[in-house]
């Protein structure tokens, strides 16, 4: 455990919110906290030991008790698997042996990261546990995969699915890290709601490189003979799926633009407002037509540089076909 990225975020979250009665009235003997966004699922868990174990009742994240857990040594929290490798019977044997000792608060949690990856013979050890939990201890599964759970852990855990956030909620957490306003609207549009994922992209060279790639494309196409010079750009061919992904959010913010929707627009930059002015609304959306029936092609194993180069060309009669 360590600082959290993610606190006030997390904590107007409707998975934070439905854990409210809760914290006031007494946790459950098991959670389970369901999301793709890994780290961010054992983030979410440092938040509500916080929470339950802070001297303000509130996550305070200051006092003695939020220092405990933010740096791993509090006595009645518990993480196991931290590193999120498959988990074995070994590991769940211990934490049964370990929940039967008396806690010091009277209050014991246990975290397992990515409980998706214990074994059946891991979980089926577990499962005693959770039929009949010792007094005060309260376990949560983080999970990825659900269908990877026995039903038997399922039924006797409360589940709790984490927030798939909007795009104007995930832009302002990567801000708040002192991530420029740019970067931090290209990692929210692709970051599928998930913050975890959005702050790997905003430290990823390789999406700002696939962006830059992707404006200098539509900047650079104006006539034929640019289509040989377009065609150089590497991530064409070395990255052409995420090169295709970030075009298509490229030109929906173009899009965007030229619906005068200054709510739909508000976070586009100034260079993608200059490079829409070259370009119609229904050239926008037939580019985007045209690089899905490329999609499409590429995933029937059609020539790739043939697909590309048919793609430059269909691109470049649009923006002048629809003007």
């Amino acid at each position: 455990m360590s600082e959290l990225l993610f606190t006030n975020t997390l904590k107007g979250s409707r998975a934070y919110e439905l854990l409210g009665g809760d914290f006031s009235n007494g946790l459950g003997h098991a959670y389970m906290l369901v999301s793709s966004d890994d780290e961010v699922v054992k983030e979410f868990f440092t938040l509500i030991a916080s929470t339950v174990f802070c001297t303000e009742n509130s996550a305070c994240l200051k006092c003695n008790e939020c220092s405990k857990v933010l740096h791993g040594n509090h006595p009645d929290v518990v993480v196991v698997n931290g590193e999120g490798q498959v988990i074995k019977a070994d590991a769940i044997r211990e934490l049964t042996e370990d929940a039967g000792i008396r806690s010091f608060s009277g209050t014991k949690l246990y975290y397992i990261h990515r409980a998706d990856l214990m074994n059946a013979v891991a979980q089926n050890k577990l499962l005693k546990t959770l039929e009949e939990p010792p007094k005060g201890v309260t376990i949560f599964l983080g999970v990825s995969n659900e269908s990877a759970m026995l039903d038997t852990i399922k039924s006797r855990t409360r589940q709790i699915a984490l927030d798939i956030f909007d795009n104007a909620t995930v832009k302002e957490a990567m801000m708040s890290l002192g991530i420029d306003e740019d970067t931090a609207s290209l990692s929210a549009d692709c970051s599928e709601g998930l913050l975890g994922k959005a702050y790997k992209i905003a430290g990823s060279p390789d999406y700002a490189n696939l962006y830059s790639s992707a404006l200098n494309l539509l900047k650079g196409l104006n006539r034929s003979a640019d289509v040989i010079t377009v065609d150089r750009i590497p991530e064409l061919t070395k990255k052409t799926d995420e090169f295709f992904n970030i075009l298509s959010i490229v030109l929906r913010d173009m899009l965007a633009v030229k619906g005068n929707n200054p709510v739909l627009s508000r976070h586009v930059g100034l260079e993608i407002r200059n490079i829409a002015e070259g370009f119609s609304a229904k050239a926008i959306s037939e580019i985007i037509l045209l690089i899905n029936e490329a999609r499409r092609k590429l995933s029937l194993n059609v020539n790739l540089q043939g697909t590309i180069d048919s793609l430059l060309f269909s691109i470049l009669e649009a923006k002048y076909k629809w003007q």
